[in-house]
């Protein structure tokens, strides 16, 4: 049962890091971008991270605390909570930065006006998504890590 619950928490864990890894990979070339062309960007193409992004990442959390429960008093244990932590620091950055700068970007199909300081606000959702990614990166890495501390006593056992 465990290492069911491991296998989908790493898919989930894989899959948030991609979506931010994303918005990494395209992070240089839109700073660089005039403000329509971003404004049409971020306007249109982000509609299913929206969708799909809490789900994964949320779903992630839940089943790498289920794993941390189920791991208590184990090597991997110290990991796999941190894992998990390390992923909620994420959603924290997300929170703190790229969401007020998303709701202003939104707010900019109602209002169809891009306001003079967009500079800042495409600075905030760009360094945000980096910023998460970061602690993503460390979750994942974490994770991987409480999987093979688990193979490695399962090993040292037989």
């Amino acid at each position: 049962m465990l290492s069911k619950i491991r296998f989908f928490a790493l898919i989930l864990a894989a899959l948030t890091l991609g979506m931010r890894f994303a918005h990494v990979m395209e992070a240089a070339p839109k700073l660089h971008w005039e403000a329509e062309l971003y404004f049409q960007v971020q306007t249109s193409l982000y509609k299913y991270f929206a969708i799909v992004g809490p789900i994964v990442q949320i779903g992630s959390i839940l089943l790498i605390f289920t794993i941390a429960y189920l791991s208590k008093g184990t090597k991997s244990f110290r990991y796999t909570i941190l894992s998990a932590f390390s992923f909620i620091f994420s959603l924290g950055v997300w929170f703190f930065f790229v969401a007020p700068a998303a709701s202003q970007i939104k707010e900019w199909t109602v209002t169809n006006t891009i306001p003079e300081h967009w500079n800042s606000i495409r600075s905030a959702w760009q360094f945000g998504q980096v910023g998460a990614f970061s602690f993503d990166l460390i979750a994942f890495c974490l994770l991987v890590s409480s999987v093979l501390f688990t193979k490695e006593d399962s090993i040292q056992k037989s």
